[in-house]
């Protein structure tokens, strides 16, 4: 039995280029509960993650109270952090003039802007 990855390419384009022609109106309106459960979802985590790495931070410090300070864990949090900080603006700074209001679905950037002062 031979599969030729070629028919199933070229069929699997023909259907998602007839989909797209047949099915496109009101196609938006399925993503925006989506979008909008994915915001609250980020939010939610987002609050998780901070506590959880307040506990990160008071674990390092403790041990390096005992002589035992693991960089690397403080460089994961620290990065990790970051990261989830600066994801809303990013976020924010791709969808940028594409008509997606990122800060209306619920998804801030925590970063401190200092041009905002």
């Amino acid at each position: 039995m031979r599969i030729n990855l070629k028919k199933y390419i070229f069929a699997g384009l023909g259907a998602f280029v007839l989909s797209s022609i047949l099915c496109a109106a009101d196609s938006y309106a399925v993503f925006e509960n989506l979008t909008a459960t994915g915001a609250e979802i980020f939010e939610g985590m987002k609050q998780i993650i901070w506590g959880a790495a307040g506990f990160g931070i008071i674990a390092v410090a403790i041990g390096a109270l005992f002589g035992a300070l693991n960089w690397k864990w403080l460089a994961a949090i620290i990065i990790g952090l970051v990261v989830i900080a600066g994801t809303g603006g990013l976020l924010t700074y791709l969808t940028a003039g594409t008509g997606a209001d990122v800060s209306v679905n619920g998804i801030t950037d925590t970063l401190i802007n200092a041009a905002d002062d």
